[in-house]
């Protein structure tokens, strides 16, 4: 049963994330914390640590898989401005398992 989440990282799931799609959906583990890093610096948030971060992401109903020789959050896709300033910031190309085109606006 999935776990009412409350403070930052909830914050951050319900304003930069899209979820419940199709396991085929998945982000990558390492960009969604570092999507979560940026929105956290932007709203003047203290960040939680990368594996407070992931266990309150599996609090919300998602569980991480390894996909491509990388560990991902199937059903979870970035959305917003968030994930393309992510994408300038670090110039990572887009990953194999989340397609970047897929990025609402």
């Amino acid at each position: 049963m999935d776990q009412v989440l409350v403070g930052p990282v909830a914050d951050f799931l319900r304003e930069c994330t899209i979820t419940g799609l199709d396991e085929t959906e998945a982000t990558p583990a390492a960009d969604l914390y570092g999507m979560y890093m940026i929105w956290c610096e932007q709203a003047d948030q203290e960040p939680v640590s990368a594996g407070l971060f992931s266990r309150q992401v599996q609090a919300s109903g998602s569980q991480p898989r390894r996909r491509n020789h990388e560990r991902v959050y199937p059903g979870i896709l970035p959305t917003g401005p968030i994930p393309i300033q992510y994408i300038l910031e670090t110039d990572k190309p887009p990953s194999l398992n989340g397609p970047l085109n897929t990025f609402g606006t």
